[in-house]
C-alpha cells in the first residue's frame, strides 16, 4: 500500500472511531469491512478540490442499501466513492431505542491536495438521517 492511500485509510478510521458514543452522541454501528475510497486521479493532474455527500440505509444485519449520492463536484469522485460504498458491511447489531433496525446515514468525502505539503488528504464525516 502507498504512503499516501495508508495515510488516507488510517485518518479514516480514526474518524470512524471517534464517531461512537461521547457524552451526547449518537451511536454509530461499527464497521466489520471498511473500504476506503481510492483517491480520484482526476485531482492529480492538477485539480485541487473534490466533495461528494452520499446517503444510505444500514440494517441490523450488517448491509448497507439504498446508495445514493446527494451531492458532488464530478463523476469520477463520485464513482470511486460508490464503488467504496458498495463493498461496506457493518457488524450486525441487537436492535434498541438507540439502535433501530435501519439507521438512516449520511456520509460527505472531500478530497484535496495541500499545496505547500504536496501531499493528498481526504476529510470524512458522517451524520444520521431519518430513514424514509
Amino acid at each position: 500500500m502507498s504512503g499516501w492511500r495508508k495515510y488516507v485509510s488510517v485518518l479514516g478510521l480514526c474518524l470512524i472511531a471517534l464517531s461512537g458514543t461521547a457524552a451526547g452522541r449518537e451511536i454509530h454501528p461499527l464497521f466489520d469491512r471498511y473500504i476506503s475510497p481510492a483517491y480520484p486521479s482526476a485531482l492529480r493532474g492538477g485539480r485541487m478540490f473534490a466533495s461528494v455527500r452520499v446517503n444510505y440505509d444500514i440494517h441490523n444485519d450488517g448491509s448497507v442499501s439504498g446508495i445514493r449520492v446527494t451531492e458532488q463536484t464530478d463523476q469520477k469522485s463520485a464513482n470511486v466513492v460508490l464503488s467504496a460504498i458498495k463493498r461496506w458491511r457493518f457488524k450486525p447489531w441487537d436492535v434498541t431505542e438507540d439502535m433501530p433496525a435501519s439507521i438512516g446515514e449520511s456520509v460527505q468525502f472531500v478530497f484535496d491536495q495541500e499545496r505547500r505539503e504536496r501531499r493528498l488528504r481526504m476529510v470524512i464525516s458522517w451524520a444520521r438521517r431519518e430513514v424514509p
